[in-house]
């Protein structure tokens, strides 16, 4: 996967602080770095606007590996910068996890800082490998949206549609950032006219079939 350099999105500020810390931690050699979230909280956004300012400079941008690939990926040479980034990390298998152990433990310009982004049972895999574990230089965990920050996602995108419809969609998506997204998509063709809470259940009715 390579990564876009063109990344209109823009970052929620626990997702801003998230990548901060990422960046301060990477100014060491070797290491691992631990970004989780739950799916669609915005650690592959994340990620990739991280992929687009390391690969600045390279014409096909950083790389992005995923799980399944990660083997691979540890048996080539030190990609750019000496920086193995890798999405989906909590589908790994221990071996691999176990295999980036050994490659940030190694010396001079064979050791690598490893980016780990996945799902909280990223941390539990992690725990759970005494090699691995004590490698840990920073563990980044990005939270659901909280209301205020739903509320500006919200109006930037539909106007000022009210307190209740910003509370109604927040608690619909859960403060997902990627949930909250699509609802607001479909509900732009709506918005022609002053917006409700019913509008959006409705909405969201329609992005969920199953939804109660």
């Amino acid at each position: 996967m390579v990564v876009s350099r063109s990344l209109p999105v823009i970052l929620t500020p626990a997702q801003e602080a998230a990548l901060g810390r990422i960046r301060f931690a990477l100014e060491e050699p070797a290491g691992v770095v631990l970004l989780c979230g739950p799916a669609g909280a915005g650690t592959s956004l994340i990620l990739a606007r991280l992929a687009a300012e390391l690969g600045a400079d390279q014409p096909a941008g950083m790389p992005i590996r995923t799980a399944s690939a990660l083997a691979d990926a540890i048996r080539q040479d030190a990609p750019i910068g000496g920086i193995l980034l890798v999405d989906e990390a909590h589908l790994a298998m221990p071996d691999d996890l176990d295999a980036c152990a050994t490659l940030v433990a190694a010396q001079g310009a064979s050791a690598r800082c490893v980016v780990l982004a996945g799902r909280g049972r990223l941390l539990t895999l992690v725990g759970r490998d005494s090699r691995i574990a004590p490698r840990v230089r920073l563990r980044a965990i990005v939270p659901p949206l909280t209301l205020a920050d739903t509320g500006r996602i919200v109006e930037s995108r539909l106007g000022d549609v009210g307190s209740d419809v910003v509370r109604t969609c927040h608690e619909i998506t859960a403060g997902i950032p990627a949930a909250l997204v699509r609802l607001i998509e479909l509900a732009t063709v709506s918005a022609g006219r002053q917006l409700t809470p019913a509008d959006i259940e409705t909405i969201h009715r329609r992005l969920d079939l199953h939804a109660v």
